[in-house]
Order: C-alpha cells, then sequence, then structure tokens
C-alpha cells in the first residue's frame, strides 16, 4: 500500500515513500541515486514489495512468510556482504493461498529483479532502504494488533489507514475472486464509505469466513463456491453417495437481498438451511470469528480448513 516515486533533485533522482493518512496522503524521503533508471526500478519494485505485503497481510494465511522474507531483505542490506542473495519464500506447507497473487509476486520478486537492485546501493543506501522496509512492516504489524481489538491507528499519519484497500499502484484486490480480491469485494458489499480500518477489517472478517467456509466444504467433499452479488457462500454437502440428495447451506452477509450500502460490517452473519424438500430455514446468527458456532449449526466439517481472525 505503500508506493515509491522518483523526483529529480539537483543532479540526483530521490524515492519519496508515499501512503494515505487519515485524512490525506503524506510522503517522506527514503534515499537518493545519481541514475534515473536505477532510482526508477528500485522504486517500481519497493512498491510492488509493500503492496503485496500489505494485501497479504489483510487476506492470506501465507502473510507471515512475506513478512519473513523482507525480514531477511533488511537483515542482508544491514549487512556486510557485498551480493543481496536471492531470497524464495517459505510457507508452511499447511498454509493456504502459496497460490495467491500477492505471494507469488512477492516469491519472483525476491528471487530476481529486488537482490540484483539492492546490490548495485552504496552502503549508505542499503541502510536507508533498511529502515525504510522496517518502518513499512512495524506499520503492518501495529495495525493488525490494534484493528483486532477494535482500534483504529492511534495516530492521524500512520500508514494502518490504508489496511484492506485496494492498492494504489499494483491495484491489488481490485478484480477476482476471494480473497485476492478482497479490498475489491469490500467496496462492491458495502460501498466505499468505510473510512476506517476496524470497519474495513470486520468487513474482510465475514468475507475471509464465506472463503473459508466454501474451502472447507469442498475439503469435505462437497461443492461450494462464493458470491458478491448477494454477499453468500453456497455449500452443497455430499449426500450417501454423491451431491445428490446433500444438505444445501447459504451463509450470507446481509439479511435483506442484494448489498445495501447503509449497513453494519460488524452485523452477525446469517446462516440458512435450503435443503431440497424444506422451506429457506434461518438456523442462527454468527459473528466470524465463531468457529464453535459454525460447526455447531453445520457440522465439525467447518474445522477442516481453518479460519484466521
Amino acid at each position: 500500500m505503500t508506493s515509491y516515486s522518483v523526483l529529480p533533485v539537483g543532479p540526483g533522482f530521490t524515492i519519496l515513500a508515499t501512503w494515505s493518512c487519515q485524512w490525506s496522503d503524506l510522503s517522506t524521503k527514503v534515499t537518493t541515486l545519481n541514475d534515473y533508471d536505477q532510482a526508477s526500478l528500485l522504486a517500481a519494485a519497493l512498491t510492488q514489495l509493500s503492496e503485496n505485503a500489505w494485501d497479504g497481510s489483510a487476506w492470506l494465511d501465507t502473510a507471515p512468510a512475506i513478512e519473513a522474507g523482507i525480514s531477511t531483505v533488511i537483515e542482508h542490506l544491514r549487512g556486510t556482504a557485498e551480493v543481496i542473495p536471492l531470497i524464495p519464500l517459505s510457507a508452511d506447507p499447511s498454509a493456504r493461498h502459496t497460490e495467491q497473487w500477492s505471494f507469488t509476486d512477492t516469491h519472483d520478486l525476491l528471487t530476481t529483479d529486488l537482490p540484483e537492485n539492492l546490490t548495485k546501493l552504496r552502503r549508505t543506501q542499503r541502510l536507508t532502504i533498511a529502515d525504510e522496509l522496517a518502518t513499512d512492516a512495524a506499520a503492518r504489524a501495529e495495525v493488525l494488533a490494534r484493528v483486532r481489538t477494535g482500534l483504529d491507528p492511534e495516530s492521524e499519519t500512520s500508514r494502518g489507514w490504508q489496511l484492506c484497500e485496494i492498492t494504489r499502484a499494483e491495484r491489488n484486490g481490485l478484480t477476482g475472486e476471494l480473497p485476492e480480491a478482497g479490498a475489491g469485494w469490500i467496496v462492491r458489499g458495502w460501498g466505499p464509505y468505510l473510512v476506517s480500518p476496524t470497519e474495513r477489517w470486520a468487513a474482510r472478517d465475514r468475507l475471509l469466513r464465506l472463503e473459508q467456509l466454501a474451502a472447507a466444504c469442498e475439503a469435505r467433499g462437497g461443492s461450494a463456491e462464493t458470491d458478491i452479488d448477494p454477499l453468500h457462500a453456497h455449500l452443497v454437502l455430499p449426500g450417501h453417495d454423491d451431491l445428490a440428495g446433500g444438505q444445501v447451506y447459504v451463509v450470507t452477509v446481509h439479511e435483506d437481498v442484494g448489498n445495501p450500502q447503509d449497513t453494519d460490517p460488524s452485523a452477525p452473519m446469517i446462516v440458512l438451511n435450503e435443503s431440497s424438500g424444506t422451506d429457506r430455514e434461518v438456523l442462527g446468527k454468527l459473528d466470524p470469528g465463531d468457529d464453535d458456532g459454525f460447526a455447531a449449526l453445520l457440522g465439525d466439517w467447518t474445522r477442516l480448513v481453518p479460519f484466521r481472525l
């Protein structure tokens, strides 16, 4: 979510970091290089890395691997070795989302262009880039800790205000399916008026629960899909021999048909039974983090895939 640009200053080219605050964008100087092509290539790579990390931190189970890769980059920049090595990402073998764009693109970036660009830097330039990457990572960690307790960023100038937004340069989250398009689904599901990170995080929890239930249903041998309008997951569990005669459940975000843009993103999710031969039955209303509640209403198969708050 932090984008990096190049500003000509005298004979040099300064790389600026820019992010969205509570009320406006804010920029700060990162470092200055003598060559425009080198500066622009480095700015593009840093933008790519930051936006993937911010997107992954909200939506992907592989986010820890992305952060670990960035930490390794920082260590090498602060070290004394002449060459910055390739840094492949290593996700937990049980983690989902290893095929999602923000993870695979970060892996490609850290094993191709970025180490080469960083190797060309002088010692002082390496240290300023390391400090910038560390600042960006610390902002992610801080806002994640706060929104999980219902708090927005403490400072008006925090980078955390851009959490769960469509990214500004790479446009991560704009199109596609969950989870990679989660930021876009927030806008389409609740409108563009969720201005605080805590509101967007509440919407994020509901979208990821839909995505998790669909994955768990498929792990059980069923058929599942998530849809944007209205926001819901359609879950078909197998019968004795196949999907015919199985249980059909729908989990929705909004009570009314469609996606009303004035609803509370913290409202409970609605669990419906739509099995053949029965009227649509409301089984209950649950908070997205209620693992026990979903298991009680739908069955223990809902635990086959973990849900990450």
